[in-house]
């Protein structure tokens, strides 16, 4: 493939053209068009098949957005009022969709992949293409190599899918990004444009840092750097200043009033996750759910980067010095991995999801330390053996990748597949069913799986954490709810026992295959362990953590038919929906 598609004349003619259009009309090649049919190929593949990696996004964001659509829900302590740790402004734009999308009767199923697909991989496959037009207007080879790589990787596919603040920070940085390139790039010669797209670059830091996580406001530094010292330059005028103060005033009002709504009390959530996560007393902290060696986020990265983190990494020291026309922007990109990684590697803490913010901006700092490298690897090797070269790169990027994607979704997608069964039961009662799990509660999906008169329950399990508990169902206003303080909550991760319920209230009961766990209701042959109260529905493979694989098997998936040549070892259970034996059912 070859991804200098256009004369070096026609390129200078274009950025030249940039001088009187901020954004010429592009005439797209072959390559490029196709390059964004894989670009929204993946992201919709991701949305519709992608699992949920983190119980975190079930119970902290998608449960909280049921009980705003369908008035019920399963509620951590972040959610208690007392503690008002989560934001319901956050979960607002979804809100708005899903209730679009219950006009058209669509079922909550499938409210949750219409999300999915519309506002979370269809969102992020929208500003992956946006920047894919700015770039283009400076260098096709950049704009290529951008896309590609961003479209086919790992961490953007997962990370661009997932209800998590930490995943709104991922799009709003690379809009963010998307405005400084246009600013100190392609901008017109007009101070007003470029002070205008610097604007809108903060504007955007703003409302990635507030309405979702704060901690993403570290990354607008570097920017605000950059304005300051153009003002102080005079190459803008301090007037920004004012209207930067007015949009921080506007994002902070409007997020404030939402979550002040919500909880019925004066409250600015950004704050007190701040103080929680900074600042928490003895016993409080993210550091009591876990610590982690550095090691962690390097062997993370490369899982989801491979042959693109040290290029990457390549890129954050050389490209503020190799970019002909782009140096300030390379350098911005360079200080904003610098910082973000100064930050969290040195916290104790740690989790994959923290890292979503800079996934675009490591495939950012890749291509464009990729697209100079070839250009000056084709000038010094023969035409053929550079064009092998490229397309052996491009070849091994797209199968790893393709690989380690359906290796996921192979290996863990069978809360999705269950839970969907479960969606399907039937609802003519309408006496509350209960489905229960035990040491299996936190691989389920969420509560839009549930069919109305449906709850999910836990039982005890060995598990000796704190488990969610339900949020207050209303009978009139929502407030009823997100007010309703629940008793038995606390943020030092305790158990408490009224999160669980008797075995003996449970309907349906999912349940894995492995061995001495508490429940064991069916046993690795699929029999179930008491038939005469319990009988098996559905069951579906999943890893097992606890089995033996091999470093091939738990890396990337491997099709059947090349086992014979690669060695393939992945040792599976079985995650399976129970159905308990009614009295007319019994012999």
């Amino acid at each position: 493939m070859n991804f200098q598609t256009r004369k070096s004349k026609k390129l200078k003619n274009r950025i030249k053209a940039t001088k009187t259009s901020p954004l010429p009309k592009m005439s797209l090649s072959k390559t490029q068009y196709g390059l964004i049919f894989l670009n929204t190929a993946f992201r919709l593949y991701s949305s519709l098949y992608m699992i949920i990696g983190d119980c975190d996004e079930t119970f902290n964001y998608w449960e909280p957005l049921n009980l705003l659509l369908r008035q019920f829900g399963k509620q951590t302590w972040e959610y208690s009022p007392v503690y008002a740790i989560r934001s319901y402004a956050y979960l607002i734009p979804y809100h708005i969709i899903g209730k679009i999308l219950h006009l058209f009767n669509v079922t909550p199923l499938n409210v949750f992949y219409g999300l999915r697909v519309i506002a979370l991989g269809g969102f992020t496959s929208f500003v992956e293409l946006n920047l894919f037009a700015n770039l283009d207007n400076y260098s096709t080879n950049l704009a290529n190599w951008w896309l590609f790589l961003t479209s086919v990787n790992v961490g953007m596919s997962h990370g661009g899918s997932a209800l998590l603040p930490s995943s709104l920070a991922l799009q709003t940085t690379l809009l963010a990004n998307t405005y400084i390139f246009k600013s100190t790039v392609i901008s017109t010669e007009k101070v007003n444009d470029k002070g205008g797209n610097l604007l809108k670059a903060i504007t955007w830091y703003f409302v990635g840092g507030l309405l979702g996580w704060p901690f993403a406001l570290a990354l607008g530094l570097p920017v605000g750097v950059y304005t300051l010292w153009q003002i102080c330059q005079q190459r803008l005028s301090s007037v920004v200043l004012i209207k930067i103060g007015l949009i921080l005033s506007s994002i902070v009002g409007a997020i404030t009033f939402i979550d002040s709504y919500y909880l019925q009390k004066l409250v600015f959530v950004p704050i007190n996750i701040v103080l929680y996560n900074v600042f928490g007393g003895e016993g409080e902290g993210p550091e009591i759910f876990g610590i982690e060696p550095l090691s962690y986020y390097i062997l993370n990265l490369l899982l989801n980067f491979q042959f693109v983190l040290p290029l990457a990494a390549l890129g954050v020291l050389i490209n503020p010095f190799i970019t002909t026309n782009a140096k300030k922007f390379s350098a911005i990109v360079s200080a904003q991995l610098v910082i973000w990684c100064g930050i969290f590697f040195s916290q104790p803490h740690k989790e994959e999801r923290f890292m979503y913010p800079i996934y675009p901006l490591i495939v950012l700092s890749a291509a464009i330390s990729v697209s100079k490298l070839t250009s000056l690897v084709k000038s010094k090797m023969p035409r053929f053996a550079y064009y092998a070269a490229q397309f052996g790169f491009i070849a091994a990027v797209f199968v790893i990748s393709v690989l380690r994607i359906v290796n996921l979704v192979e290996n863990y997608a069978a809360p999705l597949e269950i839970y969907q069964a479960v969606s399907q039961l039937p609802t003519s009662s309408t006496q509350q069913v209960n489905v229960c799990t035990g040491k299996e509660w936190y691989h389920f999906p969420n509560s839009f799986h549930l069919p109305t008169n449906y709850r999910l329950k836990f039982v005890e399990s060995g598990f000796d954490g704190l488990l969610p508990g339900d949020f207050h169902e209303p009978t009139n206003s929502i407030t009823e709810s997100t007010t309703f303080i629940p008793s038995h909550m606390n943020n030092q991760n305790k158990f408490e026992s009224d999160k669980v319920i008797s075995i003996e209230q449970c309907d349906y009961f999912v349940d894995n295959t492995q061995l001495e766990s508490i429940p064991q209701l069916i046993r690795p042959d699929l029999s179930v362990v008491d038939s005469t109260k319990w009988y098996v529905l559905q069951c579906n493979k999943i890893i097992n953590p606890n089995g033996k694989h091999n470093l091939i098997g738990r890396l990337v998936y491997i099709p059947q038919w090349a086992r014979r040549l690669v060695p393939y070892k992945v040792e599976y259970m079985d995650l399976c929906l129970l159905k308990r034996v009614r009295e007319d059912e019994k012999v």
